[in-house]
C-alpha cells in the first residue's frame, strides 16, 4: 500500500466512527497531516504528538506559494485539529477536493468549523451546533413523509417528553401548528394540558406506498409494522412514536472539549434532549 492510499479513500466509505467529525482544509494540508500522522504512528511507542504533527504538516506545504495554499484561518484550523486529537477527539482533516459528494448546510464548508456526519445518511454533514435539531428534524420529516405516502388523512403530533413547543416552532415540516388542548385528569378535579404540536388534515392518496430513500425506516420496527398493516391489510388508524434517545456523543462534554481546541461549533449549540413525540391519526379508506 502506498503512503497516499489512505488519503485517496472516499470519506463516505469509512466507518462512521472514523468520519463522524471532520474539518475541511486545503488539499495539501490535509494530505500532509495524514502523511505526518502515519510517520508518527509507525515510529512512536509512547503515543502520538498531534500538536507536533499539525506543525509539521504546515511546514511540509510551506514551499508551495503561500497565497495558493495557506490562509491564516487554515493554519489555525489545522493547529486546532492537532489540539483536538491531543484531547482524544477523532477529527479527520479532509481536503476541499474530496468533498464534492458531501451535502453541507448552506454557506458551508468554512475553515475552522468542526462538522459532524448524519448518523444514518453518510453524505450529509452538519455543524456541531445544529446537529441535534437537524437530525431530529430529518427523522421527524421522514416519518411524516411515510405517513403521507401511506395515505394519511389526519395527523396529530403530541409531545410526550423532551423538546416541546419552542423547539417545534423552529422545525421546517409540512404540518400546521396546533394549540395546547385542555383535558381532565383521572380524578376529574383538575385540568391538565396535552401539548399538541402539529395537526394536519389531508385528502389522502388513493394508493399507499413506501417512499424511496428512507434512512430511518429500516431501523424502526413499529414504522415497518404500520406500513405493512396499511398496504397489506387496510389499516385505518395509526399511532407512531418518534424517539430520539441517543446523543451520538454530541453533548456538553464534547462542547467543552471543542472549546479548548479553538475549533468553531458553527453557531449556538443545541444540546441533546431525550425526546419522544407521538404521531396519531387516520388513513384514507381504500376504494
Amino acid at each position: 500500500m502506498s503512503e497516499n492510499d489512505n488519503y485517496d479513500i472516499n470519506i463516505l466509505d469509512l466507518p462512521y466512527s472514523e468520519r463522524q467529525l471532520i474539518v475541511v482544509t486545503e488539499d495539501a494540508i490535509a494530505e500532509a497531516a495524514k502523511k505526518e500522522e502515519r510517520k508518527s504512528i509507525e515510529v512512536s511507542k509512547q503515543g502520538v504528538d498531534w500538536a507536533r504533527i499539525a506543525e509539521a504538516s504546515l511546514l511540509d506545504v510551506l514551499p508551495i506559494p503561500f497565497s495558493r495554499v495557506i490562509t491564516e484561518v487554515s493554519r489555525e484550523a489545522i493547529k486546532a485539529w492537532g489540539r483536538a486529537r491531543d484531547r482524544g477527539l477523532n477529527v479527520l482533516p479532509v481536503g476541499k477536493s474530496k468533498i464534492q459528494q458531501i451535502a453541507f448546510p448552506p454557506g458551508h464548508p468554512r475553515d475552522g468549523i468542526l462538522y459532524i456526519g448524519h448518523p444514518a445518511q453518510s453524505n450529509v454533514y452538519y455543524t456541531i451546533a445544529e446537529f441535534h435539531r437537524a437530525t431530529f428534524e430529518h427523522k421527524f420529516s421522514e416519518a411524516i413523509n411515510l405517513l403521507m405516502s401511506l395515505g394519511a388523512t389526519k395527523i396529530r403530533v403530541e409531545h410526550i417528553r423532551g423538546w416541546s413547543k419552542d423547539f417545534s416552532s423552529r422545525l421546517s415540516v409540512p404540518l400546521g401548528p396546533a394549540s395546547d388542548k385542555a383535558e381532565c385528569n383521572v380524578a376529574g378535579q383538575e385540568s391538565t394540558k396535552t401539548q399538541i404540536l402539529y395537526e394536519a388534515t389531508l385528502a389522502g392518496i388513493k394508493e399507499p406506498s413506501i417512499p424511496e430513500g428512507l434512512v430511518w425506516y429500516p431501523y424502526e420496527n413499529t414504522w415497518q409494522s404500520i406500513a405493512k398493516g396499511r398496504i397489506e391489510f387496510g389499516l385505518q388508524d395509526f399511532t407512531l412514536s418518534i424517539s430520539y434517545e441517543d446523543d451520538f456523543g454530541v453533548n456538553a462534554g464534547l462542547k467543552t472539549s471543542i472549546a479548548k481546541t479553538g475549533l468553531d461549533l458553527g453557531g449556538k449549540f443545541e444540546d441533546h434532549q431525550s425526546t419522544i413525540w407521538n404521531l396519531s391519526g387516520t388513513f384514507r379508506e381504500k376504494e
